[in-house]
């Protein structure tokens, strides 16, 4: 953003969404399960985040801002090419929706996870793209499995 003070209103606005989401959240009904997250969990991982993130954008337009000369590039830069990495990962992530339906999360993911790597963040190790896949995959299998007693989605072709 250009102005500070826009920073700080978009900052201030994300606090009142945290607040307003928060008041929803305590809405949602506690865990009917003992030992179990409840419904109550993400929705906060949520709010938590979104108040982090706000206030690191309220802290961050008070400081010293770009002098004019920078500013000028960084809006040329902008202005002169399509993000086709965004749209290659966006496009991306419909279709990895689509493979976890089809497939279930730990499968989809082992798909999938090496083409946003790749993509996306750019890797270009094989081994490190194989074991950041591997891992993710059957280690958030397992902790929403075994340690969150928590199901994610198993396919369709299951």
């Amino acid at each position: 953003m250009k102005n500070p003070k826009e920073e700080r209103v978009v900052a201030l606005c994300f606090l009142l969404l945290a607040v307003a989401w928060a008041y929803l959240t305590l809405q949602i009904p506690a865990t009917t399960i003992p030992g179990t997250p409840g419904p109550r969990f993400f929705p906060w991982l949520l709010v938590t985040a979104l108040v982090i993130l706000s206030l690191a954008l309220f802290i961050s337009s008070g400081q010293q801002q770009q002098p004019a000369v920078e500013k000028m590039e960084w809006e040329n830069k902008k202005k002169r090419k399509i993000d086709w990495i965004g749209i290659g990962t966006l496009a991306m992530f419909f279709v990895y929706i689509w493979t976890v339906d089809l497939l279930g999360f730990r499968w989809g993911t082992l798909i999938m996870m090496p083409f946003f790597l790749f993509i996306s963040f750019r890797l270009r190790n094989i081994l490190e793209i194989a074991l950041i896949t591997v891992i993710l995959s059957f280690g958030l299998d397992f902790i929403f499995r075994v340690m969150f007693k928590m199901s994610l989605p198993m396919g369709s072709l299951f």
